[in-house]
């Protein structure tokens, strides 16, 4: 099956990618990845003709992106150019091919889960099936040394799709319903091995959210202090309904004075070690624990750059802690990229940590 996806924009407008994102990522992980992406400028009729008759001519499924506001005239655009009657629904059915509009934010992502897959999965099943991995923090070399094995082993008959967002990485596993089980087995064996220090999730749950399940499952309370992340953590974890029931407290001490007062911190510590240092992230975690009203604590220490303090640390140092009163580890790591990469990929590594810490 061969798929397609029109964007549609305004060549005088902003435009950055992200607008029709999250819509193509559902897509993608529900089994329907793009094989060319087309991005077409609404003012220019002739190459949006083209585009459409191309897309209609080599293609069993086209995702026409547009904004929302643009949806109905582009909708009346694609069925003037093919010769069917003008409708605004979401899908535009072409003998065994099919054409979907869908507006550009979370609406077109909701779309997609509402309207689009339901469709799909009624009128044009796939004959694949697939399996997922969630890691955070695979060694690219590790990551590629599992992925060539498995895919040696898997003769052809597997395709893999992996996806990184600041050290977030979702691997999806597509093969035929018709592969054998015993294929199959020794595929995910492989990869469940080889990445089995860095795996959170094999059935697409994303990492707060399987976070949020584990502090329920386990009826634990969870307490964070963040500096250089600023609440990016708690941030994270409060998107997932519920997580009144299992977040105490989120504490922003971004001041040394805030880590001392608010945390219990030591002035030597911070005078002899730094605020950015192993000591400081352990002190930092069990001034939550002290307190008595979390089970488990989590705290977070760095420099995010773009310039470091005047201690001469590298930008992307950062130190996350994270245990329960019984014992507090800490981890040490160094991180690349813009102020809001290292950021990002700090709030993933410390969620991480703390999933390893409870499951």
């Amino acid at each position: 099956m061969k798929i397609a996806s029109i964007v549609v924009r305004d060549k005088n407008s902003p435009f950055c990618g992200r607008e029709f994102e999250d819509a193509v990522l559902q897509l993608q992980r529900s089994g329907y990845p793009p094989d060319k992406l087309y991005i077409v400028a609404r003012e220019d009729e002739h190459e949006f003709a083209q585009t459409v008759v191309e897309c209609k001519n080599f293609f069993d499924l086209t995702f026409v992106f547009s904004a929302e506001s643009e949806a109905q005239t582009v909708a009346f655009k694609v069925c003037d150019l093919l010769k069917k009657p003008q409708t605004v629904f979401t899908v535009l059915p072409l003998e065994k091919k099919n054409f979907f509009y869908i507006p550009f934010g979370e609406r077109g992502r909701q779309i997609v889960i509402s309207d689009v897959l339901p469709y799909l999965q009624e009128n044009s099943p796939m004959n694949t099936a697939s399996s997922v991995f969630r890691m955070v923090g695979v060694p690219k070399e590790t990551l590629e040394k599992v992925l060539n094995e498995a895919k040696q082993i898997g003769g052809g008959e597997f395709s893999f799709q992996v996806l990184e967002e600041n050290g977030d990485i979702r691997a999806e596993i597509l093969y035929s319903k018709q592969t054998a089980k015993t294929s199959v087995d020794e595929i995910l064996r492989i990869l469940a091995t080889g990445w089995s220090d860095f795996i959170y999730s094999i059935d697409d749950t994303p990492l707060q959210q399987r976070v949020f399940e584990m502090l329920r499952l386990r009826g634990i309370r969870l307490s964070v202090a963040e500096s250089f992340t600023g609440g990016g953590v708690a941030k994270r974890i409060i998107e997932v309904p519920g997580a009144s029931g299992v977040l105490f407290e989120s504490i922003v001490a971004y001041s040394n004075e805030s880590k001392m007062c608010r945390l219990g911190v030591s002035g030597d510590t911070l005078v002899k070690c730094g605020a950015v240092s192993d000591e400081t992230a352990y002190e930092m975690a069990v001034g939550l624990l002290s307190s008595g009203n979390c089970d488990v604590a989590l705290a977070t220490t760095g420099i995010a750059g773009p310039k470091s303090d005047d201690t001469q640390k590298p930008v992307g140092l950062n130190y996350i802690a994270a245990g329960t009163r019984e014992a507090v580890y800490v981890y040490k790591y160094l991180f690349g990229g813009s102020r809001e990469e290292i950021t990002a990929r700090a709030i993933n590594q410390a969620l991480f940590l703390l999933y390893r810490q409870i499951k």
